[in-house]
């Protein structure tokens, strides 16, 4: 099932991440900060999604954990590999810059809770990482896999998930 809409423009996603003083980190779910904000909204159940936007091809430094972000993020079984572009050797970054792709899209998974008063129910990030979009079906269902065995560890029911279009590579 597709929910067109299920996902907040790129400006909102932005709100959305300086509202919370969240920290991010490139691939990183974060299942902790969606099961204290279900807890805050009283629910435990909602809609996955998934969906990439285009972005500008850039390579930033993050100073708090030491790595570069925006780089094409790899997947390991369908799960993008948390702070992978993390060195502090000169020769390392100027390898990456020749042989790996700088990320021409953000892939983002979103959770929509679900509760009896919409009010104060907003999406929650639950990851962003960079991609070429040049991942299979198997990936997206691994990954679908891995956030439901999440969820269900911390009790939080996902009764459904959704994805944009998508551009499989078989």
């Amino acid at each position: 099932m597709n929910l067109n809409g299920s996902l907040p423009s790129l400006p909102t996603l932005i709100t959305l991440m300086k509202d919370k003083n969240s920290t991010f980190l490139e691939g990183r779910f974060r299942f902790s900060e969606l099961e204290q904000h279900l807890g805050r909204t009283n629910t435990s159940i909602g809609f996955a999604s998934e969906d990439y936007t285009g972005i500008v091809r850039k390579i930033q430094y993050d100073t708090n954990t030491n790595s570069f972000i925006g780089f094409c993020t790899p997947l390991e079984n369908g799960i993008p590999s948390e702070q992978h572009f993390k060195t502090d050797s000169f020769d390392q970054l100027k390898e990456w810059f020749s042989n790996i792709e700088k990320a021409p899209l953000l892939n983002i998974h979103m959770f929509q809770p679900l509760a009896q008063s919409m009010k104060n129910c907003s999406p929650v990030i639950l990851a962003a990482y960079g991609t070429d979009s040049k991942f299979t079906a198997v990936d997206i269902f691994r990954r679908w896999i891995h956030i439901y065995e999440q969820c269900s560890a911390k009790q939080i029911r996902i009764i459904g998930f959704s994805t944009g279009t998508m551009v499989l590579v078989y």
